[in-house]
């Protein structure tokens, strides 16, 4: 057995973080969200009118339904 006093490691490098105001998903930009919203609003109420709603009321509150789910996994995902 060696007396000898081993070299420390050298300290492991500092994580790296992405750039500031930048995110890892390209999707993040505030223009971006809102045509994603817009878009959800447009293409959920179509559907809803095409899958028979009563009335273009129904079917824009349906639309309206889903903009809120996207609006707030938006905000939650901060």
């Amino acid at each position: 057995m060696s007396r000898r006093r081993r070299e420390a490691d050298p300290p492991p490098p500092p994580p790296t973080a992405p750039p500031a105001g930048r995110s890892s998903s390209g999707l993040s930009g505030l223009p971006v969200q809102v045509a994603i919203l817009a878009a959800v609003l447009a293409v959920v109420t179509l559907i809803a009118e095409a899958a028979g709603a009563a009335n273009l009321g129904v079917a824009i509150s349906i639309g309206s339904i889903a903009f809120t789910f996207v609006l707030m996994y938006f905000i939650l995902k901060r």
